[in-house]
Protein backbone atom coordinates (compact mmCIF):
# COMPACT_ATOMS: atom_id res chain seq x y z
CA UNK A 1 0.00 0.00 0.00
CA UNK A 2 3.01 2.24 1.33
CA UNK A 3 4.44 1.71 -2.19
CA UNK A 4 1.35 2.33 -4.18
CA UNK A 5 0.91 5.77 -2.05
CA UNK A 6 4.83 6.93 -2.85
CA UNK A 7 4.99 6.06 -6.07
CA UNK A 8 2.26 8.59 -6.86
CA UNK A 9 0.20 5.00 -8.38
CA UNK A 10 3.03 4.00 -10.41
CA UNK A 11 3.49 1.02 -8.83
CA UNK A 12 0.90 -1.37 -9.71
CA UNK A 13 -0.77 -3.39 -7.39
CA UNK A 14 -1.52 -6.49 -8.17
CA UNK A 15 -2.57 -9.10 -5.69
CA UNK A 16 -1.15 -12.78 -5.37
CA UNK A 17 -4.51 -14.56 -5.59
CA UNK A 18 -6.48 -11.64 -7.81
CA UNK A 19 -7.03 -12.79 -11.69
CA UNK A 20 -4.03 -10.90 -12.54
CA UNK A 21 -1.57 -12.29 -9.86
CA UNK A 22 -2.71 -15.92 -10.71
CA UNK A 23 -1.55 -15.73 -14.79
CA UNK A 24 1.86 -14.11 -13.68
CA UNK A 25 2.69 -16.19 -11.10
CA UNK A 26 1.80 -19.23 -13.36
CA UNK A 27 4.00 -17.33 -16.10
CA UNK A 28 7.28 -16.26 -13.45
CA UNK A 29 7.85 -18.86 -11.07
CA UNK A 30 8.39 -22.72 -11.41
CA UNK A 31 5.43 -25.24 -10.14
CA UNK A 32 7.16 -26.39 -7.28
CA UNK A 33 7.83 -22.94 -5.71
CA UNK A 34 5.67 -21.06 -3.10
CA UNK A 35 6.33 -17.62 -4.26
CA UNK A 36 2.88 -15.82 -2.10
CA UNK A 37 5.72 -15.61 0.91
CA UNK A 38 6.95 -12.19 -0.04
CA UNK A 39 6.47 -9.34 -2.19
CA UNK A 40 7.16 -9.12 -5.44
CA UNK A 41 8.52 -6.38 -7.59
CA UNK A 42 8.78 -7.40 -11.31
CA UNK A 43 11.01 -4.82 -13.45
CA UNK A 44 12.28 -5.50 -17.04
CA UNK A 45 13.59 -8.82 -17.09
CA UNK A 46 13.96 -9.86 -13.23
CA UNK A 47 11.35 -10.73 -10.46
CA UNK A 48 13.18 -9.10 -6.91
CA UNK A 49 11.17 -10.69 -4.36
CA UNK A 50 11.15 -9.63 0.03
CA UNK A 51 14.15 -8.15 1.08
CA UNK A 52 16.16 -8.26 -2.77
CA UNK A 53 12.96 -6.00 -4.20
CA UNK A 54 13.42 -3.43 -1.41
CA UNK A 55 16.24 -1.41 -3.88
CA UNK A 56 14.38 -1.70 -6.81
CA UNK A 57 11.22 -0.88 -4.86
CA UNK A 58 13.11 2.55 -3.72
CA UNK A 59 14.35 3.11 -6.96
CA UNK A 60 11.00 3.18 -8.12
CA UNK A 61 9.60 5.47 -5.83
CA UNK A 62 12.24 7.63 -6.16
CA UNK A 63 12.14 7.91 -9.67
CA UNK A 64 7.88 8.75 -9.33
CA UNK A 65 8.84 11.31 -6.99
CA UNK A 66 11.59 13.08 -9.35
CA UNK A 67 9.34 12.86 -12.38
CA UNK A 68 6.70 14.34 -9.67
CA UNK A 69 3.77 12.64 -12.27
CA UNK A 70 0.83 11.29 -10.44
CA UNK A 71 -0.63 8.27 -12.35
CA UNK A 72 -4.38 8.46 -14.03
CA UNK A 73 -5.75 7.22 -10.91
CA UNK A 74 -4.06 7.64 -7.80
CA UNK A 75 -6.23 5.47 -5.46
CA UNK A 76 -4.84 2.48 -4.36
CA UNK A 77 -7.21 -0.53 -5.39
CA UNK A 78 -10.05 -1.41 -3.54
CA UNK A 79 -8.51 -5.38 -3.44
CA UNK A 80 -5.52 -4.37 -2.23
CA UNK A 81 -6.63 -2.93 0.91
CA UNK A 82 -10.10 -4.30 2.15
CA UNK A 83 -8.69 -7.03 4.53
CA UNK A 84 -8.97 -6.59 8.07
CA UNK A 85 -5.79 -8.50 9.10
CA UNK A 86 -3.94 -6.29 7.01
CA UNK A 87 -4.81 -3.53 9.99
CA UNK A 88 -3.31 -5.89 12.13
CA UNK A 89 -0.46 -4.76 14.18
CA UNK A 90 1.12 -7.78 14.99
CA UNK A 91 0.48 -8.83 11.32
CA UNK A 92 2.74 -5.95 10.42
CA UNK A 93 5.00 -6.68 12.62
CA UNK A 94 5.11 -10.09 11.15
CA UNK A 95 5.20 -9.19 7.34
CA UNK A 96 8.22 -6.96 8.10
CA UNK A 97 10.13 -9.80 9.88
CA UNK A 98 9.65 -11.69 7.06
CA UNK A 99 10.30 -9.25 4.44
CA UNK A 100 13.93 -8.93 6.06
CA UNK A 101 14.46 -12.24 6.64
CA UNK A 102 14.00 -13.22 2.80
CA UNK A 103 14.68 -12.69 -0.45
CA UNK A 104 15.08 -14.18 -4.32
CA UNK A 105 16.33 -12.95 -7.50
CA UNK A 106 14.77 -15.01 -10.66
CA UNK A 107 15.53 -13.72 -14.30
CA UNK A 108 12.67 -13.67 -16.22
CA UNK A 109 13.16 -13.88 -20.07
CA UNK A 110 10.15 -12.96 -21.60
CA UNK A 111 8.79 -9.85 -19.85
CA UNK A 112 9.51 -6.46 -21.80
CA UNK A 113 9.15 -3.58 -20.13
CA UNK A 114 6.09 -1.53 -20.83
CA UNK A 115 8.01 2.02 -19.21
CA UNK A 116 11.19 2.74 -17.87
Amino acid sequence: MYAFKFSRGQIQCIGHYSEDGEKLRKLIFPADYNETEMFWIIKANHAYGGRSGLLPLLGLIIKAAVKRKISPSPNFPDQCSNGEICKNKKFKISRLYNLLRDGKKFDVKFITPVSN
